[in-house]
């Protein structure tokens, strides 16, 4: 498993090749925190999921950085606030 962290003035996104990301504010992130937030990769854009669920795009690619840039200007201020409330936790049913 591997984590790339990508920082923009609204949030720090962790991506994980495991298939999510977390959610941190921008500054004073200490290890040991729990994310504000925790998505799925597929919520980066189309490209970025790969068929096992993975992470599809190297980790330092170009493409993984713009989607997380994109999806930072979208919802990272709202993701730190907790109006998305907590995202994946790895408890939620299943979709149908």
């Amino acid at each position: 498993m591997s984590r790339t962290s990508f920082t923009s003035p609204t949030a720090t996104v962790v991506v994980s090749t495991e298939g999510y990301f977390d959610v941190y504010p921008p500054t004073g992130r200490t290890n040991g925190d729990k994310p504000a937030y925790r998505g799925r990769i597929a919520e980066l854009g189309s490209g970025m999921r790969g068929l096992d669920d993975r992470l599809a795009v190297r980790p330092d690619s170009i493409a993984l950085a713009d989607a997380v840039r994109a999806w930072s200007d979208v919802h990272g201020t709202g993701a730190v606030r907790g109006d998305d409330g907590r995202g994946r936790d790895g408890n939620e049913e299943e979709a149908a």
